[in-house]
């Protein structure tokens, strides 16, 4: 009971709004001695908003080498299921895979697929872009929080934070859904689990077996975060450095990435799974051996990084949106949004309660044969090469 309730209790649960407290005098500070309210969105030129919001992920794909992440396929809204089911086929993706919005934020909308009748359920009346993806190879996910110095493109690793999936043990006669519920951490999952996939609850795992329950690495999907900046090598960093030597659009955010195990990090061998811009936390905040004086910390090392940056960007000649214009893309894009936040599935309430806030298709990405491929796919159409 007692690890219960500290469970509950720990800050990694707290509103989002309590975690952010402290960076609101900061902000503030850096809003008026720029005279810009939207200053932080020019930090990454190449990213829409630098990231902020509502950017689509085939765009910041673009901007990273081929080679450094999955093959993944743009299904334009509208697509035929058979032109998706060749696409696959063309572009080498084979199963289980990934399917997720274009334009998605915490996990909302991310599915793991195994065989044609769950891909296509996947796709059913999504009515909006999505990404179809290989999954990562690696058995650990990290999160890697990182700064470009514009001038030399010099890349400074920030942090480190490892995703440990959300798991049980198994005790040779107790089911997924009896093992989750004896945490805090794993009963918040079981509405949603119940809905995405109620097959692995009712499985009972032998004695000591590890059981994944949950294989996306989302703090709202029951990840747990835990500090790795021990991590941290020259390697690493160096191969940070060529992911993001020509990516000039690109100087402050985090990459989600899979790799093997420790060394295999430690050695600069990851996958890119996403990266994602200046609205980016370093997951490490939320690591439940730390206090909240920690995580605060942590959290405001990061951010004073990003009013002197945008202004060394801003003499460079790229300017932060307007504030007007911020606020019209808020009202569009939220509005946009609410329906699907607010709607009454108990998979998307889970979400929203834990901070989980007709146009031609792509592939790209390395494919099976570890070439880069790419392909194009309209709805309707017949699938033709791009280049």
């Amino acid at each position: 009971m007692w690890r219960r309730l500290a469970e509950r209790l720990n800050h990694e649960y707290w509103p989002w709004w309590v975690i952010y407290l402290p960076v609101l005098p900061l902000y503030l500070y850096q809003a008026l001695r720029q005279r810009r309210a939207a200053f932080f969105t020019n930090v990454n030129p190449g990213i829409d908003m630098g990231g902020f919001f509502g950017e689509r992920k085939q765009d910041i794909y673009a901007l990273l080498p081929k080679e450094s992440y999955p093959t993944t396929c743009l299904i334009a809204t509208g697509t035929a299921p058979d032109d998706v089911l060749d696409s696959r086929r063309v572009s080498g993706i084979t199963y289980p895979l990934i399917v997720k919005p274009d334009v998605g934020e915490r996990g909302e909308g991310v599915t793991v697929v195994h065989d044609e009748e769950s891909l296509l359920r996947a796709l059913a009346n999504k009515g909006r872009d999505l990404l179809m993806q290989a999954m990562a190879p690696g058995r650990m996910e990290f999160a890697l929080m990182f700064i470009v110095d514009p001038a030399t493109r010099r890349v400074r690793l920030l942090s480190i934070c490892e995703k440990r999936f959300l798991e049980v043990v198994g005790d040779g006669y107790s089911t997924v859904r009896d093992l989750l519920a004896r945490t805090h951490r794993g009963g918040r999952q079981l509405t949603r689990l119940a809905e995405a996939d109620p097959g692995i609850l009712s499985r009972v795992p032998g004695k000591g077996e590890r059981a994944i329950a949950e294989p996306i690495g989302n703090h709202c999907r029951g990840t747990i975060f835990r500090d790795a900046s021990h991590l941290a090598t020259p390697e690493l960093g160096a191969a940070l450095d060529a992911l993001l030597a020509d990516s000039r659009g690109i100087c402050y955010g985090r990459v989600d990435a899979r790799a093997e195990d420790d060394g295999a990090l430690r050695a600069g061998r990851f996958t890119v799974i996403e990266l994602n811009g200046v609205s980016s936390e370093p997951g490490s905040i939320y690591d439940p051996s730390w206090s909240i004086w920690s995580c605060w910390r942590e959290l405001l090392r990061h951010v004073r990084l990003i009013g002197p940056l945008s202004q060394q960007l801003q003499q460079m000649g790229h300017e932060p949106v307007s504030t007007l214009a911020m606020l019209q893309r808020c009202a569009a894009h939220f509005r946009l949004w609410r329906p699907r936040l607010m709607a009454p599935s108990p998979a998307n309430a889970s979400v929203h309660k834990d901070r989980c806030p007709t146009a031609p298709a792509q592939c790209s990405g390395t494919g099976a044969a570890g070439l880069a491929e790419t392909c194009a796919l309209e709805p309707s159409r017949p699938i033709a090469p791009v280049s």
